[in-house]
């Protein structure tokens, strides 16, 4: 039976919260789910994700998406590898690593990868089953933003007149690249800040004056969430 599910995303160590609740049905995929987040957080889809869900791991994989994101998150896991790091000596300036070596971590870590039961195409229904229920969704392996996801009810679709649909929501989202969580902070230090040395060259140049942290559009979200609808799967 096709229902709506009613999620409230928010995103992890930022404070004020940065969150939106929206709608979707509860038959599409996975990879659909994303592309609505993607739209109803504001990020612009050109990083890698996975969704953590029931002790399941659901990734994007590579294609499509950057590739040396998913290396390096594979090499990151690795103690071989953090061993490697650990070795080198600060002392002697950047150390050149055995490219022989990381080679053999990333193609070990393909082989013995865990046999995948759910993928990016599974329908969503497969996996989340009641209110209450909360997943992960992490986007970006090098900024590592997480995100919290709660079913907040599970509704009738005839009860619904529109989906997928914006209801509500806080703050703008981070701008993409701009260093995870710490980097964000700095570039609030920076804008509330005209004298920093670097404001022309992050704010004016990079980021744009107009940016504003606290502004939300929740009709330009569901404009753009309309324009989707004919695409999901």
């Amino acid at each position: 039976m096709n229902n709506i599910l009613q999620l409230k995303i928010e995103l992890e160590d930022i404070n004020p919260k940065i969150w939106r609740r929206f709608l979707v049905k509860n038959n599409i995929s996975f990879h659909d789910l994303h592309n609505i987040i993607q739209l109803v957080m504001g990020w612009e889809n050109y990083h890698m994700f996975e969704f953590n869900i029931n002790n399941e791991t659901i990734s994007s994989g590579k294609e499509g998406f950057n590739p040396a994101e998913g290396s390096f998150r594979k090499l990151f896991q690795s103690p071989e590898f953090i061993k490697m790091l650990e070795q080198q000596d600060p002392n002697k300036g950047s150390g050149i690593l055995d490219v022989t070596k990381i080679n053999k971590i990333l193609k070990n870590a393909e082989k013995n990868k865990p046999k995948i039961k759910f993928n990016i195409d599974s329908k969503i229904s497969e996996l989340i089953k009641s209110s209450g229920q909360k997943f992960n969704y992490l986007y970006d392996f090098s900024d590592n933003w997480e995100h919290t996801i709660t079913v907040e009810k599970i509704l009738d679709e005839k009860d619904v007149q529109e989906c997928p649909f914006c209801l509500a929501g806080e703050r703008a989202y981070p701008p993409e690249d701009c260093g995870g969580v710490n980097g964000y902070y700095e570039l609030i230090k920076i804008k509330k800040n005209r004298k920093h040395p670097e404001y022309e060259e992050r704010i004016i140049e990079w980021l744009g004056e107009d940016f504003d942290f606290e502004l939300i559009d929740i009709n330009f979200i569901n404009k753009k969430l309309k324009n989707i609808v004919r695409n999901l799967k």
